[in-house]
């Protein structure tokens, strides 16, 4: 991958880039055969957010890196003279204290500003942490789409996702409304001496997603509009997560209108930092999967095909749910 940066920037990339972790718990079998089939979860770390080194990766533009942990997304901090905008928070409250801390020692006495990429619960449930000092400002419809269904992702993110001794990364969370939101395309902020862009995509990956620009450094933050090395992640989780919450056109639409803005660097979600390939990538992955499902094989056999095409990417437990979704 090449970026055209200074050497110091793509070492710096290099270093901060971090490979993608889950957007959602391993995959519930829809039956006893299949369950049989699957093999066994793997354990994986406690997914808090390590705001210990934020990585610079533009000029007052940073990035906490996920470090690869399941349920821990990138989250941006972009400062401005007179405020400061936090991208995503994290999943609970003390990966949220924890990002609020780094953006105060990063920028003291700025303003600050919370926005969510989209409202899953690994990205922005630790909201509450903000509310007493932070405006925390979403589009509409992700803000309808938290209120709505908050509870009950709360809830199944409790019993259905998180094991056992992470549960307790959950005690005590409140659905957290923003103080206000925007209704249109998109919103601007001045954060003094940089204006930030965010765009609503509407329901893509999720109700409500949205991207985050940086128009003066050419930095885009996704969110699970894009992924890294994974399979990308079709959140078909019913009853948790249903159809009617997701809409593949919409998001490769969106996927298309990413390529075309040419960023010079995009955040996704989850994973490593790139360019305008990862937005192609995830385009190319969702054209391939509509292709497979309208085969008619059975989902062993297009499983299987798809981990063909993507022989090195990760996480192919999200194969099955995106195929359900597609054939259901």
């Amino acid at each position: 991958m090449t970026f055209d940066l200074p050497t110091d920037r793509r070492t710096l990339l290099r270093l901060s880039a971090i490979a993608v972790a889950a957007g959602l718990a391993p995959i519930m079998a829809s039956s006893q055969e299949e369950a049989e089939k699957e093999p066994a979860p793997t354990p994986y770390p406690q997914p808090s957010v390590d705001a210990r080194f934020p990585a610079e990766i533009a000029p007052g533009v940073f990035v906490l890196p996920d470090r690869r942990i399941p349920l821990v997304p990138n989250i941006g901090i972009i400062v401005g003279t007179e405020r400061m905008l936090v991208v995503d928070c994290g999943l609970g409250i003390d990966s949220a204290e924890a990002v609020l801390d780094a953006a105060q020692r990063l920028a003291p006495g700025r303003e600050i500003v919370l926005t969510l990429t989209h409202a899953h619960p690994e990205h922005g449930f630790g909201a509450q942490v903000f509310a007493p000092d932070a405006r925390i400002f979403y589009n509409a419809a992700q803000a309808e789409h938290l209120m709505r269904a908050g509870p009950g992702l709360l809830e199944g993110f409790r019993a259905g996702v998180l094991p056992p001794e992470h549960q307790v990364l959950l005690d005590g969370i409140r659905i957290t409304p923003p103080s206000e939101t925007y209704d249109s395309a998109e919103a601007r902020i001045d954060l003094g001496g940089r204006e930030v862009v965010l765009r609503s995509v509407g329901l893509a990956h999720s109700p409500g997603d949205q991207i985050i620009e940086v128009p003066d450094v050419g930095v885009l933050f996704a969110g699970d509009l894009i992924e890294e090395r994974i399979y990308p992640i079709v959140p078909y989780f019913p009853p948790l997560i249903g159809a009617e919450d997701i809409d593949l056109p919409t998001w490769r639409s969106a996927l298309v209108a990413i390529e075309g803005s040419a960023p010079s660097i995009i955040v996704p979600g989850h994973g490593a930092l790139g360019s305008i390939e990862l937005a192609q990538s995830v385009d190319g992955y969702l054209a391939a999967l509509e292709d497979v499902a309208a085969s008619g094989s059975d989902m062993e056999v297009m499983v299987a095909e798809m981990r063909r095409r993507y022989p090195t990417w990760e996480q192919p437990n999200y194969i099955p749910p995106a195929l359900q979704y597609l054939t259901r």
